[in-house]
């Protein structure tokens, strides 16, 4: 059981995390392409052939599965939160003042730039004040 307090970041530490956290993505990216493709060909497979399909086939997407929670918890490891791998959404706990808020930050994003409620998501992404746009 993980008791541990979740990590709070200050600004300027989630910003240096952005290279790393681009280079994250991409793998993550190209591991879940691998994983759709795998299992598309296999649904497809199924469906037209109606045959028992080799083992081997469901241990090559068993594998690709384990890599792809490999890459998502490297992400996870820096004390962010991953929140959409397509989109490339990581959101970093902070705090303003008293309150406690995420800095929302999407890959392709050269910083930082926005935050959001806890309660909120993508959609209620504000601009962080003095951030360049």
């Amino acid at each position: 059981m993980n008791t541990s307090r979740p990590k709070v970041f200050q600004l300027e530490e989630a910003n240096s995390l952005v290279p790393q956290l681009e280079t994250f993505l991409a793998e993550l990216e190209e591991k879940q392409h691998s994983f759709d493709r795998l299992h598309d060909e296999l649904f497809f497979e199924e469906l037209v052939e109606e045959a028992r399909l080799p083992e081997t086939k469901f241990q090559e997407l068993e594998k690709t599965l384990e890599e792809l929670a490999k890459s998502m918890e490297k992400i996870q490891g820096l004390g962010c939160v991953l929140r959409h791998v397509r989109r490339g959404l990581v959101d970093f706990l902070a705090k303003e003042g008293e309150k406690m808020i995420y800095y929302c930050w999407r890959r392709g994003e050269k910083e930082i730039q926005f935050y959001h409620p806890l309660r909120g998501g993508l959609f209620e992404r504000r601009p962080l004040a003095g951030a360049s746009r």
